[in-house]
């Protein structure tokens, strides 16, 4: 049973692991992994799955003929019928589309749920605070001596938690938060570490099941941590070029995981132009790979004149270019929000190096921006 672990992610691992500990009672495991019984039997079913299309089962081991570079299409069995005929059964590996769906319902099922978050006593109900992370690329692979600092899973997975904790620490008390992952947090949008527009190759880091784990896992963990010191919190899961797809899934995922939960809302229209309005003020995000900063409010006056135009403070953000940039007109402040993600080596070679950040800003209902906090990559 443990030579299936070559054949694990991080997570099936530890369930496989904690299986064989427990007597492979998945009873016993799901008890102690804090997870579903069904869970655990699901991911040891899909394990043997991905080792029997490798070439390894219980019974037979067909990965130590297969050199390097080189796959398991299927066996051979020199047998007898029930007549006393010698025959051959030949078999071949499946061929089918992978569900990613499935993939995905693995991915959420897997996931420690978190202690209830208690709701903070004292809050100020006139002040909301926005947390923006945009371009954070989680599977992308930067190495530092060619591109200036290192990037992966794990550096992605801290990062992302301190500076979320950091931002709240720092900002105001404020009675709304709202957590806007701005487009392109995940690096590829498939099976295929690819560009999705122009099929670009991308250094990658890990597979993408690890990625979906991980981008559900870092999103849910942001909400609870920003539940601690706001008595609401919105979510935005803005579209991005590299994450098209993706962004549709974050939606559905968020959107279904705090369905129950009235302290939380989520944004989930499909219009990759999103909106908010707290008192006088108007936010608008895009991730601004389909219209330049110059012509960003031009767009949402024409999609949102109404509530533009009734407001006394107009703010929009976006991202994209991984730099940070401010323009203004026709009353309104566009501003483009830098990134906590490392370059890549086509970034490197293509760009000039930016400083790498995120922000927090708060706002008043009646007053407009009432502060700002920006914390910088910080692993430990």
């Amino acid at each position: 049973m443990r030579d299936l672990l070559q054949f694990c992610t991080d997570r099936q691992a530890e369930v496989l692991e904690t299986y064989i500990l427990c007597g492979m009672s998945s009873r016993r495991a799901a008890a102690k992994l804090n997870i579903g019984d069904r869970s655990v039997r699901e991911t040891i079913s899909r394990v043997k799955k991905k080792a029997a299309a490798a070439g390894w089962t219980d019974n037979w081991n067909a990965t130590k003929f297969v050199d390097p570079g080189q796959v398991v299409t299927g066996k051979s069995t020199l047998t007898k019928d029930d007549d006393g005929n010698t025959v051959w059964i030949k078999t071949t590996k499946e061929k089918r589309n992978i569900d990613i769906a499935n993939e995905l319902s693995e991915s959420v099922a897997l996931i420690k749920p978190w202690p209830k978050v208690k709701t903070p006593k004292v809050t100020n109900r006139d002040l909301a605070t926005v947390y923006t992370i945009t371009d954070y690329h989680i599977g992308m692979y930067s190495w530092k001596p060619e591109s200036g600092a290192d990037w992966d899973t794990k550096i992605a997975e801290k990062v992302l938690m301190n500076s979320i904790s950091d931002m709240t620490n720092a900002s105001p008390d404020s009675e709304l938060g709202i957590f806007v992952q701005m487009g392109d947090f995940l690096h590829w949008d498939g099976l295929d570490s690819i560009t999705p527009m122009n099929r670009n190759p991308l250094d990658a880091d890990g597979r993408y099941q690890k990625l979906t784990a991980l981008a559900v896992t870092c999103c849910i963990n942001a909400v609870n941590i920003m539940l601690e010191s706001h008595k609401k919190v919105h979510v935005i899961m803005a579209e991005g070029n590299h994450d098209l797809a993706g962004s549709v899934w974050l939606r559905l995922m968020m959107e279904k995981t705090w369905e129950n939960n009235p302290r939380v809302t989520v944004d989930n229209s499909p219009f990759p132009f999103y909106k908010y309005v707290f008192g006088k003020v108007f936010l608008g995000w895009h991730h601004g790979h389909l219209i330049r900063i110059k012509d960003l409010a031009g767009k949402f006056y024409s999609e949102f004149g109404k509530e533009m135009g009734a407001a006394k403070w107009r703010r929009l953000h976006t991202g994209h270019t991984h730099q940070a940039e401010v323009h203004e007109s026709a009353g309104v402040i566009t501003e483009r929000h830098p990134t906590l993600a490392a370059r890549d080596s086509y970034g490197a070679r293509g760009f000039h190096k930016t400083v790498r950040a995120a922000q927090a800003i708060t706002y008043h209902k009646d007053l407009g921006e009432f502060a700002r906090n920006i914390v910088y990559p910080r692993e430990k």
